[in-house]
């Protein structure tokens, strides 16, 4: 089960919940899952695995993903999100050291902020990071921003989206890098990257994920003042 496909059933599985007024005790006797577990997935405080979800469909002869879509009707008060959002930028200068304090407020508070517009609510950890390096001409250059979508490690034995996507890689010696990915065998944790400059100077490479510090789909492209279309 891919990683999209897994979230579209867990937000189901949680609006089925609700639909049917299912009790950690009723999700239990349906599973056979450990009650602790069961507990932390409906407290969301664990993410349900994909043989969690794989199992309710079995049993109740169903599919998540015909739920996900659903309109849970409420009392409440729908949410309102602001207009912008601050990022944390990491620039060039500051690379090396996001790298080795990725995590680390202090270092995160010194770096700069851009802005994101905001019509619907964020989630999960957003990053900007300025290019460097013509490895991915003509269509990110050097001074480029890129916003980031952090994709959590606990994700990355799914099949990652690279068809969909590029990616911001930080590699424990090879440093941050924005490449796309051509192939990730979800067995080896091994990914290919691919620069996108045709001059011959960047040869693809292979990563494995354990040596990866974190990882981002690029989710927003934003060009250092040039205006010339390319691929028109």
């Amino acid at each position: 089960m891919d990683q999209l496909t897994l979230e579209e059933k867990i937000i189901g599985f949680y609006n089925l919940v609700i639909i049917r007024k299912l009790r950690n005790k009723d999700i239990v006797d349906i599973t056979g899952a450990d009650k602790g577990n069961v507990s932390k997935y409906m407290n969301k405080k664990l993410q349900p695995p994909d043989n969690f979800i794989t199992t309710i469909e079995n049993k109740l002869d169903i599919n998540l993903s015909d739920f996900a879509d659903y309109t849970i009707e409420s009392n409440l008060k729908p949410k309102t999100y602001p207009s912008h959002i601050e990022v944390r930028l990491v620039t060039n200068k500051a690379r090396a050291g996001y790298t080795d304090s990725y995590y680390a407020d202090d270092y995160l508070k010194d770096l700069p902020v851009v802005l994101v517009e905001a019509d619907k609510e964020y989630k999960g950890k957003y990053m900007a990071f300025e290019i460097d390096g013509d490895s991915m001409e003509p269509y990110y250059y050097s001074g480029d921003i890129v916003i980031g979508r952090e994709i959590k490690r606990d994700l990355w034995q799914y099949k990652l989206h690279y068809k969909d996507y590029d990616f911001i890689i930080a590699h424990g010696t090879k440093g941050i890098m924005l490449k796309e990915i051509t192939n990730h065998n979800v067995e080896t944790g091994e990914i290919v990257c691919h620069s996108l400059n045709t001059d011959g100077k960047y040869k693809d490479f292979t990563l494995n994920l354990h040596e990866v510090s974190f990882l981002y789909n690029v989710v927003e492209h934003r060009t250092s003042g040039r205006t010339k279309r390319i691929n028109r």
